[in-house]
């Protein structure tokens, strides 16, 4: 921890610009003795409509941020980037070099997806943003490798206090960073979404252990608690057995994922576990946005941070791919395997789509693996008894479900015992805990009173400004 009195520190201040403190958008400001100013990620609401689903751009003001860091290029993290840079078009946006490639095609078809749900329920609003405005934001990107110490501006502020920053991977998806910046004495870190535990593509994250004055960290799972037995390697485990055991019966397997970061790790996951012999090989299909992101998992699998870089997940695996129209006409078929997103099964995706066809038969399985909203279609088939009537879709009938619904916790967020047991570590003076609904804050903020009672703690108020 730095040696200086906290007196004597530079003033930071800290802005939350989301607009509740939940497990949604993500987007925040840090301004350095009132000189720069750098946003944290630029997230979309995954769950909400229109400008409610946006960070509270408002609370910027008038005058323009000097950059934005994007910490990975999930939709909570990344979704909004285009309305800040129509705000601020000179404004540089430093990210990896895997984050600026997986940002295309998330934003074209972040598009692509406000455009029907304009045509299918009129929001007006919609599209927030244009593919013209997507493709021009590129323009703002700046490419920083991991360990690199790169300058917000070329030039010192008017106190003479360079601000620069450096990224350190982040272990949650492909390109996933922690920023770190140095502003004086100032050593503030930004973990963005970080795993501590390896993936099956992903290595844990790499963060430093020294020097951090200030922790801003996601608390995402602090209302999880993740006894040893449902570690990782257990659960694939489990689900290796599960999906066998559907195959025996002459059943189909729907796995509802993520397009991006969940679909590479579970292609790797089947594929390498079909390798050792504990998996029979069987056809394997995943949906169009999942087969662009995978591309670009293979195009950088040997200069970017991750397991096996000699695995081709769309060469070795050869996955079939899925789209809107095909999926109208599919029947599950007996011992195939169905990776589809969206991973909540939000009504009228592609998984939402084919789970109907798996509901009422006893012989298929639908395995859930990520972060689930209880409100989600998702969360509403894991609460549901079997054998009770369920709705997927607002729109259709409630059906019974007959077929196998079981949950596994194959997640890319650090659970709480590693979030904990790296705040204490470090030491901060000071903690900021972000992206976490009510419960996982007040976890975290009761366990770090009884853990280190002259650490403080902040739960930053939606819209307020901060002195950190």
């Amino acid at each position: 921890m730095p040696a200086s009195d906290s007196s004597t520190l530079p003033l930071v201040k800290f802005t939350n610009l989301t607009r509740a403190n939940e497990i949604g958008a993500n987007c925040y400001l840090l301004e350095f003795d009132g000189e720069a100013r750098v946003i944290l990620d630029a997230g979309m609401h995954p769950r909400k409509e229109g400008e409610e689903a946006t960070p509270n751009l408002g609370l910027l003001g008038e005058r323009p941020a000097d950059a934005l860091i994007v910490s990975h290029a999930h939709h909570d993290h990344i979704g909004a980037l285009p309305l800040f840079l129509r705000r601020n078009e000179k404004m540089p946006v430093y990210l990896s070099e895997a984050t600026s490639l997986l940002a295309e095609p998330l934003l074209h078809n972040s598009v692509e997806v406000m455009l029907k749900q304009r045509a299918q329920f009129g929001i007006a609003s919609y599209p927030l943003f244009t593919h013209k405005e997507v493709d021009r934001s590129a323009k703002s990107y700046r490419i920083c490798r991991a360990g690199q110490e790169c300058s917000i501006a070329e030039d010192s502020d008017s106190n003479g206090r360079p601000l620069t920053f450096r990224f350190y991977p982040g272990g949650h998806i492909l390109g996933a960073v922690g920023v770190r910046f140095r502003y004086g004495d100032r050593r503030i870190l930004y973990s963005g979404d970080v795993s501590f535990q390896e993936q099956t593509i992903m290595p844990a994250a790499d963060f430093p252990l020294d020097g951090i004055d200030t922790l801003i960290i996601e608390a995402t799972r602090g209302a999880k608690e993740t006894p040893d037995h449902q570690r990782r390697p257990m659960e694939v485990e489990r689900l290796i057995s599960a999906i066998e055991a559907t195959f025996r019966r002459g059943g189909a397997v729907l796995i509802p994922v993520f397009a991006l970061g969940k679909t590479q790790e579970l292609l790797a996951t089947i594929h390498l576990e079909q390798k050792a012999g504990r998996l029979r090989r069987c056809p394997i299909t995943i949906g169009g946005l999942s087969r662009s992101f995978t591309q670009i998992y293979d195009r950088l699998a040997k200069r970017s941070f991750r397991r096996h870089p000699g695995l081709s997940l769309l060469e070795d695996v050869a996955p079939s791919v899925l789209d809107g129209r095909s999926v109208r006409q599919l029947s599950p078929r007996p011992g195939e395997l169905y990776l589809i997103s969206s991973g909540m099964m939000t009504e009228r995706t592609l998984s939402n789509i084919l789970a109907q066809r798996f509901l009422s038969d006893e012989r298929h399985s639908i395995f859930i693996v990520g972060y689930c909203d209880p409100n989600s279609p998702a969360g509403q088939l894991l609460q549901t008894s079997r054998g009770n009537l369920v709705a997927l879709d607002s729109e259709q009938p409630p059906q019974p479900l007959l077929c196998e619904v079981e949950q596994f916790d194959l997640t890319s967020h650090a659970i709480r015992e590693d979030l904990l047991a790296y705040i204490l570590r470090v030491n901060p003076r000071l903690c900021v805990l972000v992206h976490g609904d009510a419960p996982a804050l007040a976890w975290f903020q009761e366990r770090l009173r009884e853990e280190r009672p002259g650490l403080e703690v902040i739960v930053p108020p939606p819209g307020e400004t901060l002195e950190l």
